[in-house]
């Protein structure tokens, strides 16, 4: 059975060792070679970190934080919203729900304190699939960057 919790400094080894599989999984343009110091990760432990546990064992974490501005035109620059940064679950538990029940919890977080909007960016490869599970939990197409 799956455990969602805030994240907590003792999860900080196990969410970086994620992070590694992650950038080893080269899932994303841009950050093949950025693994997450226990310094740098623990700046992020707020309330809007989340981890899941499976048999002890962090199988998958997200994060965010609440900001203003730079999100016009879609969020009014004095709204506050919800942006997430990072979600990610092991490839053994995916499918399986858990990276929709985690962004779930931080956007039910956000929530408590009145803050009903959300912003998400991401440079996975498999963008399509990434635009698709974002679209499942109410989130709308803003604008598309490319390169060449």
């Amino acid at each position: 059975m799956y455990h969602y919790r805030t994240g907590q400094k003792k999860d900080l080894a196990q969410v970086i060792d994620l992070t590694i599989s992650w950038t080893e999984e080269d899932i994303t343009l841009g950050y093949e070679n950025v693994a997450w110091t226990p310094e740098k990760l623990e700046k992020k432990l707020n309330e809007y970190f989340y981890v899941v546990e499976f048999s002890d064992a962090i199988v998958g974490y997200a994060f965010g934080d609440i900001r203003r501005g730079n999100a016009e035109p879609v969020i009014p620059q004095t709204d506050a919203y919800l942006e997430l940064h990072e979600v990610y679950i092991h490839p053994e538990h995916r499918r399986k729900g858990i990276g929709r029940e985690l962004v779930q919890c931080l956007l039910d977080q956000a929530q408590k304190h009145q803050v009903e909007r959300a912003l998400v960016g991401s440079s996975n490869r498999r963008w399509k699939d990434t635009a698709a599970f974002y679209e499942e939990l109410g989130f709308q197409m803003w604008y598309i960057q490319m390169y060449r």
